[in-house]
């Protein structure tokens, strides 16, 4: 049996700006670094300095841009390694590779949306050679349902250290939020519909750009838009959190709004279903139903004082209890140990 720390762990990815993803290899990385285990993260493509360069920089995390896909072929000759892919491209290549090369892949599923057009047609491809990967995890179970091979539901995560107490959120914070990518599969439009006609003397505000900021900007003056900032310095001004996603996987801003007490409101879908406890620590809404999510944050915006701080309370805990690093990561080493031994027996 070889052991885990001497094991080199490529974690690949296709990728030029920073989202749900980037967000799990990044968090990934750094516990596995604080962990002494040998992690270097790879990006498929050099599409000019990475969004979070800097971040992986000041964090001590190893990373390499690969001239071209074939040349993960020789760095995969780095033995004992282990590649673990996420995304579509680096999936279906990088599973590819993995398997000429013998090497032990595992995969992890993100997104709980299949796009359209050519995207859509790489997801459907992704998810046909999952069977090719030595290990699959999924981040919801909707997600490994969609897939055609045996996966392992494993959650995202959030570290410990949005959990202290110096974090929380101030339980005065009134203002109504939508945080994410400003496009359609995250539903800001419906979010700008949502509130459009809101009775509330509170602030409601978007973060976050994407292809629809424009037009989302110019057809609705009583949203304020503050586009792509780093949430750390805002978190304390937002009271509730939107979610009006068609699709999901489960999104990390959920998981970083509830450690620090935000309650969210979203539609139920993806593992946001598993996350949120309607009524205890958020709400659910039936997929696309906007009269019903205006009732949900009417019903915040009421909600007295001393209930709001169970909710509060509630939310925390969920975190702590089902989405902490400490406990969902080493699940996820061990479909790497589990990877690495399949490779063995083969």
């Amino acid at each position: 049996m070889i052991a885990m720390h001497s094991v080199k762990i490529f974690q690949l990815l296709d990728s030029k700006s920073a989202g749900g993803i980037e967000t799990h290899v990044l968090k990934l990385s750094a516990w596995l670094k604080q962990h002494q285990y040998n992690c270097e993260i790879i990006f498929c493509h050099f599409y000019g300095e990475h969004p979070l360069a800097k971040q992986l920089t000041r964090a001590g995390i190893k990373f390499r841009y690969l001239p071209n896909l074939y040349s993960l072929v020789r760095l995969l000759q780095e033995q004992p390694c282990l590649l673990a892919t996420h995304g579509y491209k680096a999936g279906i290549f990088g599973r590819l590779i993995a398997n000429l090369s013998k090497v032990p892949v595992v995969s992890t599923y993100h997104s709980g949306d299949s796009g359209s057009g050519k995207v859509k047609i790489y997801s459907k491809l992704d998810d046909l050679t999952a069977r090719w990967a030595d290990a699959v995890i999924s981040v919801s179970r909707e997600i490994g349902k969609r897939l055609k091979t045996q996966s392992s539901y494993i959650p995202n995560f959030t570290q410990q250290s949005t959990l202290s107490i110096s974090d929380n959120v101030d339980p005065n914070s009134q203002e109504i939020a939508f945080v994410g990518r400003l496009s359609f599969e995250k539903g800001p439009d419906l979010f700008a519909k949502i509130t459009a006609n809101l009775e509330s003397p509170h602030p409601i505000s978007c973060y976050g750009e994407g292809p629809l900021a424009s037009a989302l900007e110019a057809a609705n003056p009583h949203i304020l838009f503050r586009g792509h900032c780093q949430m750390s310095d805002h978190w304390a001004n937002i009271g509730v959190l939107c979610i009006s996603s068609r699709f999901e996987g489960l999104p990390f801003v959920a998981l970083e709004a509830m450690s620090r007490g935000i309650p969210v409101i979203s539609f139920c879908t993806g593992g946001l279903q598993e996350l949120i406890e309607d009524k205890i620590n958020g709400w659910l809404i039936p997929p696309l139903d906007t009269k019903a999510f205006k009732s949900a944050i009417d019903s915040w915006i009421k909600q007295p004082m001393d209930e709001r701080a169970l909710m509060k309370e509630a939310a925390k805990r969920q975190i702590a209890t089902h989405y902490c690093a400490d406990s969902v990561i080493p699940k996820i080493v061990a479909q790497y140990q589990l990877a690495i031994q399949k490779q063995l027996c083969a």
